[in-house]
C-alpha cells in the first residue's frame, strides 16, 4: 500500500483562529505612547474609562428629565386670550 500524502498549510487547524489587521488597535497605541507599560494594563484603563463615560451618561440624564417645563396632558379649551 502506498503511502498518501497530505499537503498542509502554516495554519493550525484546531488552534487558534489568524488574528484580522482590520481595526485601529488603540490599546497597542496607549503601550506606543508610553501611558501604559502593557497590554492588559491598557485593557484596564479603557473599561474603566467606559464605565466612567457611562456614569457621567447616566448622571447627566437623570439630572436633565426632572425639570420639564412642557405639559404632560394636553391643556384644550383652558387657553385665555
Amino acid at each position: 500500500m502506498s503511502e498518501m500524502q497530505f499537503q498542509t498549510d502554516d495554519q493550525n487547524e484546531f488552534g487558534r483562529p489568524p488574528v484580522a489587521s482590520g481595526g485601529f488597535d488603540f490599546s497597542g497605541k496607549l503601550v506606543a505612547w508610553g501611558l501604559v507599560s502593557s497590554r492588559k494594563e491598557a485593557e484596564y484603563v479603557l473599561i474603566g474609562i467606559g464605565v466612567i463615560a457611562l456614569i457621567v451618561a447616566i448622571f447627566v440624564y437623570m439630572s436633565s428629565s426632572g425639570s420639564s417645563n412642557v405639559p404632560t396632558t394636553p391643556n384644550w379649551g383652558t387657553a385665555t386670550y
